[in-house]
């Protein structure tokens, strides 16, 4: 089997690795693996002419039309696309490794070029938007163990991070032409397989980092075994419908059972992906007792006073401001493993100064800290430094703790669940809970009596939350466990009923033939 890449090397001596200007003709090989976001950066390349690609013969590519001397990017797009549909054409797989498509205006001789010019498509499939989207997240399964590339999601899903997803519904008639074989925790469809003619056309998800040097050896191994297993399996194609009017023994019994656990693991699907929202809900506020920097402990900052019925809006520098009723204050938020410094006091300082020279009004400024995030709150001795109390309450900023600020939090939110509290009541706590914040200067801290009263209502609160969503988690965790292993039973059976049915055809023709004898 020959295999021949594109902007995505893999160390074997069965496969040639090329850019997409100097490999030679595509359909000379059995199957290709195309990296589309490293194509996209070698057409950028040649079209901003700081990358010194050559066809095979020493002619370089470069931008506009062809000329004497140079061969044109545009020209080069449509031959490498006549190319790969010889190589569907013939049976050939091509594997992509999936990255939402971007234009390249650049390439002025061929208006519309996009990543995926190259690629020939089903019909009516389109490799952009709204069938193929941009996504982010981790961690893909195989749902069909079957499948050629099923060892690649089982052997590199904890370290995939998909970039796309297709949207299927928007694909008419999408069972003719494609199938899913790996899905995300949440559903997401990042594993497809398109019938193209003859050939095959396999989106993987890319793996969350690159492998380099030997590293790519165990990647290139799986890859190689999906080609060859691709080209030694049957093509994606749809029976007739009269098909099914043929029986055999146990076939209908066997479809029956795989039918049944079908639906069973996708309900048990469901239930998790849901139980999963409900429990990272519900746990979502611990963050502000041990989380840190932008993306961990100040988005749970910014949600909290929400929570507290703040208006909040984070300006393009991504500094936040809460509103409330006419007032406003400057937010600052500030994490460590060990004590908090006053560098966020000097920040603040500079800018509610800033603000007073542009609109003549000294703000309020809140400081949220997480010092000594790593020990338990009870245990902590200095999460923040003294110069920095001593600064914010000597000007008259707000500085708060995330455990106090988790502990105003569940206070709001057990005040939310309360069916004995009106909606007025609510209201006018979170009211008191905002103006003590805007009115404090230097610590907040929840009043001793209060706080017992809130810490005991919260261990209780939390324990019960915790175990429900712990249970809502696990219950669907086992029901999709049994749910896969009967999908398995079930495919098995069904597999063997297709081999009883081949059987039984040979045994039918051996017979027709001993007749004839």
């Amino acid at each position: 089997m020959r295999i021949i890449t594109l902007g995505f090397p893999m160390p074997s001596a069965q496969v040639d690795n090329h850019s997409i200007a100097n490999a030679p003709a595509l359909f000379e090989y059995d199957a290709c693996v195309l990296d589309p976001r490293a194509v996209s950066q070698q057409i950028e390349g040649i079209a901003a002419g700081s990358a010194d690609l050559r066809k095979p013969d020493g002619t370089p590519v470069q931008a506009g039309a062809t000329g004497a001397f140079q061969f044109g990017l545009g020209e080069l797009l449509e031959l490498r696309r006549d190319e790969m549909a010889r190589l569907l054409g013939k049976g050939g797989t091509v594997v992509v490794i999936g990255y939402p498509t971007v234009p390249h205006h650049s390439v002025g001789t061929l208006p519309g070029a996009n990543r995926y010019t190259i690629l020939p498509a089903p019909d009516g499939v389109r490799y952009a938007p709204p069938q193929l989207l941009p996504a982010d997240g981790a961690g893909v399964t195989a749902i069909d163990l079957r499948h050629a590339f099923a060892g690649y999601l089982q052997d590199f899903g904890k370290r995939i991070t998909y970039r796309a997803r297709w949207d299927t519904t928007r694909i008419e008639h999408f069972e003719s032409v494609g199938t899913v074989f790996g899905r995300s925790a949440g559903g997401a469809d990042v594993a497809v397989e398109f019938q193209v003619g003859p050939g095959r056309v396999v989106f993987l998800p890319p793996l969350s980092t690159e492998l380099r040097g030997s590293q790519r050896r165990p990647l290139t191994e799986i890859l190689v075994d999906g080609l060859m297993r691709s080209v030694e399996a049957p093509p994606l194609e749809t029976p007739p419908s009269w098909v099914s009017r043929f029986d055999l023994p146990g076939l209908t019994e066997s479809s029956a059972r795989l039918e049944a656990a079908e639906e069973a693991f996708a309900e048990a699907e469901g239930g998790l992906v849901e139980a999963r929202a409900f429990h990272d809900e519900a746990e979502r506020f611990r963050g502000l007792l041990w989380r840190a920097g932008t993306y961990g402990f100040k988005p749970l900052v910014e949600e909290a006073m929400r929570t507290l019925g703040f208006d909040v809006s984070v300006q393009p520098s991504g500094s936040a401001v809460l509103k409330d009723a006419g007032a406003m204050a400057l937010l600052e938020v500030d994490a460590s493993e060990s004590t908090v410094d006053e560098r966020k006091y000097l920040s603040l300082q500079r800018r509610i100064e800033d603000e007073f020279l542009r609109s003549g009004v000294r703000r309020k400024g809140v400081i949220v800290v997480n010092g000594e995030r790593r020990t338990a709150p009870a245990q902590r001795k200095a999460p923040y430094a003294e110069t920095l109390a001593n600064a914010c309450a000597n000007f008259g900023y707000a500085l708060l703790t995330g455990e106090t600020l988790f502990t105003l939090v569940t206070y709001a939110l057990e005040g939310l669940e309360d069916a004995e509290l009106t909606a007025e009541e609510g209201a006018e706590t979170l009211a008191a809970i905002r103006e003590s914040i805007l009115t404090s200067d230097g610590l907040v801290s929840v009043e001793e009596s209060e706080e017992e009263e809130v810490e005991a209502a919260e261990e209780e609160t939390a324990e019960e939350k915790s175990e429900q969503a712990d249970e809502e988690v696990e219950a669907p965790e086992e029901s999709a466990a049994e749910a896969e292993a009967a999908l398995v039973g079930a495919v098995a059976a069904e597999v063997v009923g297709e081999a009883a049915d081949d059987v039984g055809a040979e045994a039918e023709a051996e017979a027709v033939r001993e007749g004839g004898d």
